[in-house]
């Protein structure tokens, strides 16, 4: 496939829709061109990944038309080039966000203790975000495919793939000693409209603790990636996370690279001018109407707790390095972080366990598909031919099941 530069490619879209990629360009200018932060994808091998893919992208744009600027495209309803993917599926992209599951085992230790619980748990959800950056996307999920596998501390988990059309994954992460199981189901939203994708994965995340039978459920942000068909990509998150333990009646609220105005919390606390800081992640844990505590981060590196002055009772104070009920992976208390706050996850130091695959998987593992083995071998046109005959017979499938009056999706 002939390469082509970022100019010639945009000439390239020009001849599709001259005035629509202008006005994009004019109304959407490259996210960091003003410092708004983000993931960048800009190490000499990415640009060479970008060159390649871009080449193969504008045969497919083509095809697709020049609508996809002015109206958008659903991603989750055509058929993508395979050059935009990796070599998995989705299910087994999903154990990547969870690598950071010390934090959930160090939640669970936290026996008598739901405040510190929460804390463990915001932790652990915001450190998966930055798991989430690849240069590439997991193949779809066929209806039935499953995936399993255990982490090195013994967690184990089961994904399956429950729905076509929404797509749905569900799974379940089990604590080999039952003191916790992490649940629940996504269905991951996507479209594409001129030079950005945004998506979303929506669906519940639930984590039920067996020390007082609590459930503490949440949701994701949302992401955006720019410079898709030119300029520089980036990749961001943005939008609000709400953490909820009815039980307990604590909630935790946190917002991922708010607004100037959204991000006051910490600096009313403290009688200060919020600032405004790019990737920020601010947030705040409360009984009721009642702040118990405040946290302050960044979803690409850490993530600080610290208790706003004048509250009493289980919580530590400010500047404490000690915690009654709960520890780290490494069997101490969080590290001791600037001002006295004190730092739960911190990507330079805590440690990553990534899954392990469990050998001789079910048929319907997803390590068994015809088109990631072949994208593995580097075949990408044998790939491209087989997720074609896939998506054929996952269409035929559902045919054959809403004329049976079964279940259709």
């Amino acid at each position: 496939m002939a390469q082509v530069a970022d100019d010639e490619f945009a000439d390239a879209l020009d001849n599709l829709a001259v005035e629509d990629v202008q006005e994009l360009q004019d109304k959407n200018p490259e996210p960091d061109a003003h410092g708004q932060g983000g993931y960048r994808f800009d190490t000499p091998e990415h640009q060479q990944q970008l060159k390649e893919q871009r080449a193969q992208l504008w045969s497919w744009l083509k095809r697709v038309g020049s609508h996809m600027f002015k109206e958008g495209i659903n991603l989750t309803k055509i058929s993508l080039p395979v050059c935009l993917f990796e070599p998995r599926s989705f299910l087994e992209r999903l154990t990547t966000n969870w690598e950071y599951n010390s934090l959930l085992v160090a939640a669970a230790n936290c026996t008598t203790d739901p405040v510190e619980r929460l804390r463990y748990v915001v932790a652990f959800a915001v450190s998966g975000l930055c798991r989430q950056v690849s240069f590439h996307k997991p193949f779809n999920p066929i209806l039935g495919e499953t995936y399993q596998a255990v982490y090195p501390n013994g967690l184990q988990v089961y994904c399956e793939q429950i729905s076509h059309h929404p797509p749905i994954s569900s799974w379940e992460v089990y604590e080999p000693s039952g003191k916790f199981v992490f649940y629940g189901n996504g269905n991951w939203v996507a479209g594409i409209k001129g030079n950005s994708v945004k998506g979303r994965q929506t669906g519940s995340n639930c984590i039920r603790f067996e020390s007082d039978g609590a459930t503490v459920e949440y949701d994701l942000p949302g992401l955006q990636v720019k410079g898709v068909l030119w300029g520089v990509r980036v990749l961001k998150y943005g939008g609000q996370m709400v953490f909820k333990d009815k039980k307990n009646g604590l909630t935790a609220v946190v917002d991922v690279d708010p607004p100037p105005q959204a991000s006051s919390w910490s600096g009313w606390l403290r009688g200060k001018k919020p600032q405004h800081k790019p990737d920020q992640v601010v947030g705040k844990l409360l009984r009721g109407e009642e702040v118990l505590d405040t946290c302050q981060g960044n979803w690409l590196s850490h993530l600080d707790w610290e208790r706003p002055a004048g509250q009493s009772g289980a919580v530590d104070t400010p500047g404490s390095t000690t915690s009654s009920s709960s520890g780290n992976s490494n069997g101490g208390a969080p590290a001791a972080a600037r001002g006295g706050a004190r730092r739960f996850w911190d990507i330079r130091s805590c440690p990553l366990a990534p899954a392990v695959p469990l050998s001789g998987p079910l048929p319907s593992d997803c390590r068994h598909r015809e088109d990631v083995v072949a994208l593995k071998e580097g075949d990408q046109v044998r790939a491209q031919d087989w997720k074609h005959t896939l998506e054929e017979r996952q269409r035929r499938d559902r045919k054959l099941r809403k004329e049976g009056g079964g279940y259709e999706h």
